[in-house]
């Protein structure tokens, strides 16, 4: 039975809550009837005001009234979070030289009241140490101090709905009992915060120094995403008041993985942060249809043909962005080629007329020394600038013309490159790499990066993507064409992860890793235990493409196994039905859309099941999918169909197996009518 204790200490930090979240609530109603009659007071002296003063003190009184409203709303909807589970921790600290012992209790908010800390915030300094130590000799960081003692007393608890369900004491990190307790619930629509759950090697990762930029790969199930997520939310905590969720972006695979993320933040009480993909950034800077990762890893998985194969291999090295950086900035640079500009701007009285020039050698100097290094858009920038200048200082242009005269000259500059076309620049590097060229309105999904830089190179972009931090997830994904353009359009610190086992058009190495490390200017981390699937699926997914150095949570399930009947479909339906009756998230995982498009056709007549076309598709429980659309997110079961010899046989098929299995939590089955993938051949095999 609970500790009466305990019980007392629940139900008075409950009580807290429900004071806070009341008083809340009336200092929201005090500051909405407020913010109503100043805007009717406003409204109704608005001509008086905008005749006779500055509007800007009013508009800034109302910005105040909104952020206060807002703060308060979004305190509240944490503290009402809270109370179902107000804390899931406790330390006993005793500090040195110091005899009175610190309980610790830890949760996802602070929770205060009279000076007095009922709950501290997991991001807290001190709570850093519930992640770190076990019992005996600790310390934390806190003003660029070391605090040092000893943690006499580590205590999880089970809370759900304000209730204490149950609590042990531990000498461990996280305690092997309670994280597989975790591991083995079912998963949700959304992916969840895991706070109680957090490990030192993940701890680490999210609490590093804001400047401190990382390249975080880690295998399949390691919480990449997650610590990236949570890491967003602990310096939302610490450097709150200079940055905020809209100054951090996200880079995410596709739309339904921002979805499936969507609600982490929220649940730890902070807004959400702002999210896209290179894909949205390319159509909105290019303005022209692209192809999609889905697309393109549809054609190479149904039709693999070796010269693709090698055309994306080489599109994605390292070399490949060197080769279009030199051409950029040599033979495609060296085009350029200035005439004399002469502006008459005065004459006297004897028809002697007064000019401004600026030589061609002039140009020359300024376009290939003085701006050397730049990009070629930085460098006309400053030129026109510079020219337009020489009108202002002569007084025969004011400084509000000077930016008409500068966007003039810019037009001019450009007009001495006989090329400035961006598809006939690309046209022109694709022959001299001897790659295939051929013009149409969708732009390649390998190409996009390389439309990119060169737009870039030449113009600039049109929107601004600045922010203050940066992550950028499934990076196994992106060619350093693509990352090159990431480090040009952000200057801020950034998490970068990723696994380079999950990718599967291409061979990533390990030298690939430390390399797009140093170029990112990044500290290269290694993350090789994997917490999402039972040991039995992650051991088979391991072995599949030869890994030996992952750590697996001690967490016991049924063997994967194959199925080989006449009716793949209502196999499907036996294994939903029966073996999977008792989870709440199942994914029929197929090799490439026109498959999905096949199974989903059958088996919506017997279950029903959808297919994820659009991010509100992922809601249902028995979902029909694609590797491409399913990478990132798991599930409580996997059933890969169509797991024959003649349709998983290369390299790539290898690749999308390791990844649609690693999305399994609980159990992994593969069908198929025909005789079973070599890539099975060390698992069970059952006849029906």
């Amino acid at each position: 039975m609970p500790n009466i204790n305990e019980q007392a200490y629940l139900k008075k930090t409950i009580n807290i809550l429900d004071k806070k979240i009341e008083q809340n609530k009336e200092k929201l109603k005090t500051y909405e009837d407020e913010f109503a009659s100043r805007k009717q007071e406003l409204s109704s002296e608005y001509s008086d005001i905008s005749r006779g003063g500055d509007l800007s003190g009013a508009y800034a009184s109302l910005a105040d009234f909104e952020n206060i409203e807002e703060n308060l709303y979004k305190e509240n909807k944490r503290l009402t979070n809270q109370k179902n589970s107000p804390y899931f921790a406790r330390i006993n600290f005793e500090q040195q030289n110091k005899k009175r012992t610190q309980r610790i209790y830890i949760g996802i908010g602070n929770v205060i009241q009279d000076n007095h800390v009922y709950v501290a915030d997991w991001r807290a300094p001190v709570c850093s140490m519930y992640y770190d130590y076990s019992l005996g000799d600790a310390s934390f960081e806190v003003d660029d101090k070391t605090i040092k003692g000893n943690i006499t007393l580590k205590r999880q608890y089970k809370i759900e709905d304000g209730q204490l369900l149950s609590y042990f004491d531990t000498d461990l990190t996280i305690n092997d009992e309670i994280l597989q307790e975790i591991l083995s619930h079912n998963v949700s629509t959304k992916m969840k915060q895991i706070v109680s759950s957090i490990q030192k090697e993940q701890n680490s990762i999210v609490r590093k120094d804001r400047a401190e930029n990382m390249l975080v790969q880690g295998v399949a199930g390691s919480g990449k995403t997650s610590i990236a997520l949570h890491r967003a939310a602990y310096l939302l905590y610490k450097y709150r008041g200079i940055i905020k969720s809209s100054d951090i972006v996200i880079i995410s695979p596709n739309n339904i993985f921002s979805s499936y993320i969507s609600d982490v933040l929220p649940q730890l009480g902070e807004d959400n942060l702002v999210e896209t993909t290179f894909e949205q950034i390319a159509r909105t800077e290019l303005k022209r249809p692209l192809q999609s990762r889905k697309r393109m890893l549809d054609e190479i998985a149904t039709n693999p043909k070796q010269e693709d194969l090698n055309e994306i291999s080489y599109k994605s090295s390292y070399e490949y962005l060197d080769n279009l950086l030199r051409f950029l900035r040599g033979p495609f640079l060296e085009t350029f080629s200035p005439q004399t500009l002469s502006y008459i701007v005065g004459e006297d009285m004897d028809g002697n007329k007064q000019t401004i020039d600026f030589t061609a050698e002039q140009t020359k100097e300024l376009f290939f020394k003085t701006f050397k290094g730049l990009d070629l858009y930085e460098r006309i920038n400053k030129i026109a600038w510079q020219y337009a200048m020489v009108f202002t200082e002569d007084r025969h242009y004011t400084k509000e013309q000077n930016s008409a005269l500068k966007e003039r000259f810019k037009r001019i500059l450009y007009k001495f490159l006989p090329i400035r076309d961006v598809e006939k620049i690309f046209e022109i590097f694709m022959a001299r790499e001897n790659l295939s060229y051929h013009k149409d309105t969708t732009i390649k999904y390998m190409d996009k990066g390389t439309y990119l830089a060169i737009k870039y190179y030449l113009y600039g972009f049109d929107h601004d993507f600045s922010a203050k931090y940066l992550i950028i997830d499934e990076m196994q994904d992106f060619t350093p064409v693509d990352i090159y353009l990431f480090k040009k359009l952000w200057h801020c610190p950034c998490i970068v992860v990723g696994d380079v086992h999950q990718s599967i058009e291409k061979a990533v190495t390990s030298d690939y890793l430390q390399i797009t490390a140093d170029f990112l200017g990044c500290k290269l981390l290694m993350l090789n235990k994997t917490y999402r699937s039972t040991r039995e699926i992650a051991k088979f997914a391991n072995d599949l493409i030869g890994l030996d150095n992952i750590e697996f949570v001690n967490r016991s399930g049924e063997e994967p196994c194959v199925i080989q009947s006449f009716s793949q479909v209502k196999t499907i339906e036996k294994l939903i039905n029966e073996k999977c009756k008792d989870y709440d998230h199942i994914a029929i995982i197929c090799k490439c859309n026109r498959e999905a498009k096949e199974i989903y056709k059958e088996l919506s007549k017997l279950i029903d099941c959808k297919l994820i076309e659009q991010p509100e598709d992922y809601n249902n429980r028995i979902l029909v999918t694609t590797c491409a659309t399913a990478k990132g997110i798991e599930f409580d079961a996997v059933i890969i169909p169509n797991a024959s010899d003649d349709n998983y046989y290369n390299t790539i098929d290898k690749n999308i197996i390791y990844v649609s299995s690693t999305r399994a939590l609980h159990k992994l089955f593969f069908t198929t009518s025909k005789k079973p993938s070599i890539f099975l051949k060390n698992i069970s095999l059952q006849k029906e």
